[in-house]
């Protein structure tokens, strides 16, 4: 939740998972991220097992799961993520991003 004058901004951890599901899929190398449609742009059903969201005082922290191609730098393709995810978290949503943890499956 947000507050600002005029009054406050609820936005849901699934438009959360969605949006940050969707920008981790945008970054070189990500082949996908588990729970999430990059056809439809939507998340699937069950993706809780696979993106985890939670926002405390102002401060938002992600578990998300990826796959990584095989060409590619594991650590270089999950920092990319994390930063592309913290951008858009702090961009997007005016949050601070306190944590992105990324599994590569």
């Amino acid at each position: 939740m947000k507050e600002f004058e005029g009054g406050r901004c609820l936005v849901s951890n699934r438009v959360i998972d969605q949006m940050l599901a969707l920008r981790a899929a945008e970054v070189d190398g990500v082949l996908a991220v588990a729970g999430f449609d990059p056809e439809s742009g939507t998340l699937r059903r069950g993706y809780e097992r696979y993106i985890l969201t939670e926002t405390t005082n102002g401060a938002l922290t992600t578990e998300l799961s990826i796959m990584v191609d095989k060409d590619r730098v594991i650590i270089n393709v999950v920092r990319d993520v994390q930063e592309a995810v913290r951008q858009e978290v702090e961009a997007i949503l005016g949050l601070t991003c306190r944590r992105v943890d990324v599994h590569v499956l």
